[in-house]
């Protein structure tokens, strides 16, 4: 845990060794999807498709916590609000 800490002081005060492992990250992860992109795509696909409705919504649930409820409510009264909308104008014209 000291040497952690230590570290994250150290890239506090030092701007340039910041640069320098942002950098090496970037490529790291830029090298790591060009080489195994197609793969992770392949493997993440292949599981999501083999989940039922049941496993996709407890795991949405669980990775949107409680803001999921105020995304049901929003999307409920504004696909309503589009309906009467378009109900309205379909009924002007």
């Amino acid at each position: 845990g000291e040497a952690v800490r230590a570290l994250g002081a150290t890239l506090q005060q030092e701007a340039r060794l910041r640069v320098v492992i942002n950098r090496f990250a970037r490529r790291a992860a830029v090298g790591a999807a060009a080489s195994y992109g197609d793969a992770i795509v392949r493997l993440v696909s292949d599981t999501v498709r083999g989940w039922d409705a049941g496993t996709v919504t407890s795991r949405l649930e669980h990775a949107v916590g409680r803001d999921l409820q105020y995304i049901r409510i929003n999307g409920t009264l504004v696909g309503g609000l589009v309906g009467l909308v378009i109900h309205l104008i379909e009924t002007l014209t």
